[in-house]
C-alpha cells in the first residue's frame, strides 16, 4: 500500500488559513448571537443560558 502524496506547502498554508477564518467566523458568530439574546433578554438570563451551555459542553465535549 502506498501513502498518500504530502500536502505541497502552498496546500498546508491554504488549510492554516482556512482553519484560522472558520475560528475567526465562529467566534463572530457567537458574539452576534449573545448579543441578539442581551437585546431581548435580561442579562441575567443570558448568563444563565451561556452557564448551561458551558457546562454541557464540559460534560460531554
Amino acid at each position: 500500500m502506498t501513502n498518500p502524496p504530502k500536502p505541497s506547502a502552498i496546500e498546508r498554508e491554504a488549510e492554516q488559513a482556512t482553519a484560522e477564518y472558520l475560528r475567526r467566523s465562529s467566534i463572530t458568530f457567537l458574539e452576534a448571537a449573545i448579543s441578539l439574546m442581551s437585546h431581548h433578554m435580561k442579562l441575567s438570563e443570558v448568563v444563565e443560558v451561556l452557564r448551561t451551555e458551558a457546562a454541557q459542553l464540559e460534560e460531554f465535549g
